[in-house]
């Protein structure tokens, strides 16, 4: 069945017409983006930035086995950066390393990429070889989303205003996203946890010092550094929810990172940008409303110290990918009626992982966030850990 045959694409009246718009152009948009168009079901993306930002804009990159799994599936493995299977780096106690992961060609492991390669990767499959359409630089996204009426999705960019009607939209569009806040008030429920802390985030101009990633907690707090490609990582410290960027002066930095690390040979280098993140968890639900759906960022949010923020991400893009194929190929909605129902055991699955992880890394650092007791216990957890993982 051709594309055009699918969804009847055309212009009616000066307004474009198609299967499904996408609303954001990161990993998770971008893959949703190439599932269809490799299955001859069209899509229009649209992205308030431009494509060099969003190619060059770092983010962290581990994928796991069935996130691997789903692209091998989809025959576009290829996608994937090439380079070591899975991350390995230490773990630090105190200044005792510890370490973690493996490298191997084991299929069913997982695959260490930043976010930022992925995105070229898919960005050049589907608009160069498949011909997408991905529109950059949009402003002003407004979604109607009324019942018995199929959705309208307007935009402005500097071609003017701009009106799509399509079957489905697809809210991929991040934290703050747009797509959400179009839901009405009331429909959605917003649970939501904040840990009381933060982390200061810095791009910093150096390899991380252990392998691909090292973790530490000490008495000075969590400290971590994640490489984000050549001569590139970002630096993690934990700190106040209070604190600023300029609170956070470079040879803070690296004084920071040679205290929690427990190594004073760390050199310096150059910080190349540098924020404060509070840590929290959200869940929104239902994730969809009518005929818009929810996914990655826009529907929840995870502590980063898991590394399952992508991961869900894609998760729900096979969830939803599958459901709206069958919508539109086949006009049976069944799986996109239950697509908040089934996506969301795996979010709260994920929130659960995520929160234990940050409260174990945490709590074993700096005793002045819940005491020494908790400090005691974390710390035991780990060594249960790395004693479990040996057997």
């Amino acid at each position: 069945m051709t594309e055009t045959a699918i969804h009847q694409a055309g212009v009616e009246s000066g307004i474009e017409q198609t299967a499904v718009v996408i609303v954001g152009a990161g990993v998770a948009g971008l893959t949703l983006a190439t599932f269809l168009r490799k299955s001859g079901v069209a899509c229009i993306v649209l992205e308030r930035r431009n494509r060099s930002y969003i190619e060059a804009r770092q983010r962290a990159g581990f994928l796991e086995p069935r996130a691997v799994k789903m692209f091998e599936l989809w025959e576009l493995e290829m996608l994937l950066p090439e380079g070591p299977i899975a991350q390995h780096g230490e773990i630090r106690i105190n200044g005792a390393a510890r370490p973690f992961g493996s490298v191997g060609d084991d299929a069913e492991q997982g695959r260490f990429c930043t976010q930022q390669q992925l995105v070229s990767n898919l960005l050049r499959k589907l608009i160069e070889e498949m011909g997408g359409d991905v529109r950059f630089n949009v402003d002003d996204i407004g979604i109607l989303n009324e019942v018995l009426h199929q959705p309208r999705v307007s935009y402005s960019d500097t071609g003017g205003h701009h009106e799509i009607v399509s079957n489905y939209v697809v809210g991929c569009d991040g934290g703050h996203s747009v797509s959400r806040n179009t839901i009405p008030q009331g429909v959605l429920t917003k649970y939501s946890y904040e840990f009381g802390y933060a982390w200061l985030a810095a791009l910093v101009s150096a390899a991380p010092i252990a392998g691909q990633a090292i973790m530490a907690v000490s008495d000075h707090g969590f400290a971590a550094q994640i490489t984000r490609g050549p001569n590139r990582s970002r630096v993690y410290l934990q700190c106040d929810v209070s604190d600023s960027p300029q609170d956070w002066p470079a040879e803070r930095i690296w004084e920071e990172i040679r205290l929690r690390l427990g190594d004073e040979s760390i050199p310096d280098a150059d910080v190349l940008s540098r924020d404060v993140i509070p840590l929290r968890s959200v869940v929104y639900e239902p994730m969809q409303y009518r005929n818009l759906f929810l996914v990655g960022d826009a529907a929840h949010l995870v502590p980063p110290t898991g590394a399952k923020g992508m991961n869900l991400a894609l998760h729900d893009v096979d969830v939803i990918s599958k459901a709206l194929l069958a919508a539109v190929r086949d006009g049976d909605e069944t799986l996109l009626r239950s697509y908040s129902k089934e996506a969301l055991p795996d979010v709260w699955k994920e929130q659960e992982f995520s929160v234990s992880m940050t409260d174990l890394m945490h709590d074993s650092g700096d005793p002045k966030q819940h005491g020494t007791f908790r400090q005691r216990i974390a710390r035991t957890r780990i060594e249960q850990f790395f004693a479990e993982a040996k057997h």
